[in-house]
């Protein structure tokens, strides 16, 4: 076994959200100085009144605006929680929570089986790359973004030597480096999609083709092999997805269909060097399965089945909706019989990690009915990464210096904006991530409990610091699946001027 101490480290990060001091943002001191310095002015000018009315609105305006409450990393200001209520509460008196298709819904005939939401303006492209093989693209006029999905099939890392799986994880970070090196790639997401299932249908199918007229001797063999199989086994299923923004591809949409076209096999290459196994660009089809199941978990032995059998029931993506969903739950959406819940990290691992780090946080539980581990990735262009990186630095230090005494996280913080100075010199390529686990389980008390445990039980494991969804459960359920939804294309010009404040 290898010592863990001498492996080599990958990766290099430091947290975006803005730095607080004295639990203020530079924002919140900028005016709460201005504040003091005017009131100053103020009595000076005998103004008393107006310069004491002046400090306490601004310190109004912090106490709303500007101070996070439950945690620098995961708290939310006032008004960001009262935005939220009131739009979850706005929602549902809008009867925007609650989805239905089918003969009895309110869909045009053409639409009966339509995505829920923004999804439901989701388009669907369909072509041959150079080599004829089919795929199929997905435009999201929301945002203008044409995405691409690849289905990928990784070898486990148990039956592999530790220089193949270092090897793996390099050519992985390369692979997110070019996201920076094309301009118009908008962002990409890496989708892990897992379940513990039964290995029922796989014995009724050997059961089923056994030769009657075969000896009593190999009928035996085979089902006593058949009924040796594990009860149940881990059923992974992987995704990549590439958007780019059609605006900088080309002029019209057409153009930038083909320009996606050819820059599909560089992408199916570089994921399959990178330990992806059998990487292939997902067809419509493909893609409908894994919404199906998404949504209804049941619907994975079905397909078994299906398969099993040689039947065929294509779906196109855009017609794979639920047959119901509500989200008028604070944090639960209810989907199909099941419920889901939706977690985002907000804070990386303090700690040095390898491929181990998170491998319990993304293999399947025998506590969800599926669990589905996103992870997003906005890349930065050239220009702005000496940018982000000189902001990194300077809010590092600053947050160090102006304490009377410097604990060991600022001295972290402030090497590691050094290190990441010194490797965007050296040609390094920043890019902005996220993540985001969403959990399915039944829609019972119990097995809530249960699920919110695991999940917290993995992400504390895993030492990620975490919020769950409230009042957007369905936004976040539907953000975490391999469609291209990135979810700062859908951020409101508030969302992003109270994001820029606090």
């Amino acid at each position: 076994m290898s010592d863990t101490t001498s492996r080599v480290k990958f990766g290099n990060w430091m947290p975006t959200r803005t730095a607080t001091l004295g639990g203020l943002t530079p924002i919140g001191w900028a005016v709460l100085v201005v504040s003091m310095v005017v009131m100053g002015m103020m009595f000076a000018a005998g103004q008393f009144a107006l310069g004491l009315l002046l400090v306490a609105a601004a310190l109004v305006f912090e106490l709303l605006f500007v101070i996070r409450f439950g945690g620098d990393a995961t708290g939310l200001t006032i008004a960001s929680r009262v935005a939220a209520a009131l739009g979850g509460v706005s929602r549902i008196n809008r009867g925007e929570a609650r989805f239905n298709t089918g003969l009895f819904s309110n869909l045009p005939g053409d639409r009966l089986t339509a995505l829920p939401g923004v999804l439901a303006n989701l388009d669907e492209i369909d072509g041959e790359d150079g080599t004829g093989t089919p795929f199929t693209l997905l435009y999201q006029p929301v945002g203008k973004t044409l995405s691409a999905v690849f289905s990928c099939n990784p070898d486990g890392t148990h039956l592999q030597t530790q220089a193949k799986i270092d090897a793996d994880v390099v050519r992985y970070g390369g692979w997110i480096a070019s996201l920076s090196a094309d301009s118009a790639v908008a962002g990409a997401t890496v989708v892990v999609d897992s379940a513990l299932r039964s290995s029922a249908p796989l014995v009724e199918k050997i059961a089923g083709d056994v030769d009657p007229e075969a000896p009593a001797v190999a009928r035996q063999a085979l089902m006593e092999a058949a009924e040796r199989l594990p009860a149940r086994y881990a059923e992974i299923s992987t995704w990549a997805t590439v958007s780019w923004s059609t605006e900088s591809l080309a002029p019209g949409l057409e153009d930038a269909v083909a320009e996606v076209a050819a820059r599909l096999p560089g992408h199916t290459g570089a994921l399959r060097d990178a330990g992806g196994g059998a990487v292939v660009a997902a067809t419509s089809d493909m893609l409908a399965k894994a919404l199906r199941v998404a949504y209804s978990p049941d619907r994975s032995t079905e397909f078994a089945h299906d398969e099993l059998a040689g039947w065929e029931n294509p779906m196109r993506v855009t017609e794979a909706g639920p047959d119901f969903f509500d989200d008028s739950n604070k944090r639960v959406c209810l989907h199909d019989g099941v419920a889901s819940v939706t977690a985002i990290v907000l804070q990386p691992p303090r700690q040095n990690i390898t491929e181990a780090t998170m491998a319990h946080l993304f293999r399947p539980s025998e506590k969800f009915l599926r669990k589905r581990v996103t992870v997003f990735y906005r890349s930065v262009s050239t220009g702005k990464q000496v940018q982000v990186v000189d902001r990194l630095g300077k809010t590092a230090s600053t947050v160090a210096s102006a304490k009377a005494r410097q604990s060991a996280r600022d001295a972290k913080a402030t090497a590691h904006a050094s290190k990441l100075d010194k490797e965007i010199t050296d040609g390094a390529a920043l890019v902005k991530f996220a993540m985001a686990v969403t959990v399915t389980f039944e829609p019972s008390d119990r097995a809530y409990r249960d699920a919110m445990v695991k999940l917290k039980d993995l992400l504390n494991s895993a030492s990620l610091t975490y919020r769950f969804c409230d009042y957007d459960a369905a936004a976040a359920f539907h953000a975490t699946l391999p469609l291209g939804m990135l979810p700062w294309n859908h951020e409101s010009q508030v969302e992003t001027m109270m994001g820029a404040v606090s």
